[in-house]
């Protein structure tokens, strides 16, 4: 592992160790809107396993649709807080760019709000797809941007402030790119669009002060320059999510 990639993988894991209960807590059914099993057509005897899976929450919503679920992350605290939340998945400590499982060995194999946390999500992406082999599927979610340029570099910013472990700000055309770098055939493709809270996508205790002071600066003076439709709502901003599902095969 190089210099670059290492720092990369201190900062993750730093972040997330540091914030793990907070996190749970406040990412608790981000995710139930999307019809995740019905998107990815899970079937009852299915193995699902989710790289970056953290403290659980979107991999449990396969539980009851699918036989077994194997939960892989970087960060060890995360996964302890996902057997406290979700005792049903089994947990492995793993970098993603070296999952320990078989070629051909998981039916759906994926990934949710992980992939702005990485640099290099191609080579990923491949391991991934190994994993689930020609007959198996991979399922990627995770926040996109716009396809403006200028808007794109003004959220990486944004992002950068919030969270040090973000990576990279990608529009819908990146992630394609990135599927067929990876030898992937997407079969299905959704954007998801939300209105967000400020005060919900930073809960004090989670995030320093000083950083939520810092967000709150940079969208007073920039956040009209990041495609995220910010608008004051009393003191808090209000802003547009969009997420991508991407559904793929060998």
């Amino acid at each position: 592992m190089g210099d670059q990639a290492r720092d990369a993988r201190d900062r993750i894991t730093t972040e997330f160790e540091r914030a793990a209960h907070g996190f749970a807590e406040r990412t608790k059914g981000r995710f139930d809107d999307l019809d995740v099993v019905e998107f990815s057509h899970v079937r009852p005897s299915d193995t699902v396993a989710e790289v970056g899976a953290g403290t659980g929450h979107f991999l449990s919503l396969f539980e009851g649709a699918a036989a077994r679920l194997v939960a892989l992350d970087l960060t060890f605290g995360m996964l302890a807080q996902a057997r406290a939340d979700h005792p049903l998945l089994e947990l492995v400590v793993s970098d993603g760019n070296r999952l320990p499982l078989a070629d051909g060995s998981i039916d759906l194999v994926c990934s949710a709000q992980m992939f702005h946390h990485v640099e290099r999500p191609v080579p990923i992406l491949k391991e991934m797809a190994r994993v689930a082999g020609p007959e198996g599927k991979v399922l990627i979610v995770d926040q996109a941007s716009t396809e403006r340029y200028e808007e794109i570099l003004a959220r990486h910013e944004l992002e950068m402030v919030r969270d040090p472990s973000h990576a990279a700000t990608r529009p819908p055309s990146a992630f394609r790119i990135m599927f067929t770098a990876a030898g992937l055939e997407i079969t299905d493709e959704k954007i998801v669009e939300a209105e967000q809270r400020l005060s919900k996508w930073m809960w004090p205790g989670e995030f320093p002060d000083e950083r939520i002071a810092a967000v709150r600066r940079f969208i007073e003076e920039h956040g009209h320059e990041t495609g995220m439709e910010f608008r004051k709502v009393g003191d808090d901003w209000a802003f547009t999510r969009r997420r991508i599902m991407l559904l793929a095969q060998s």
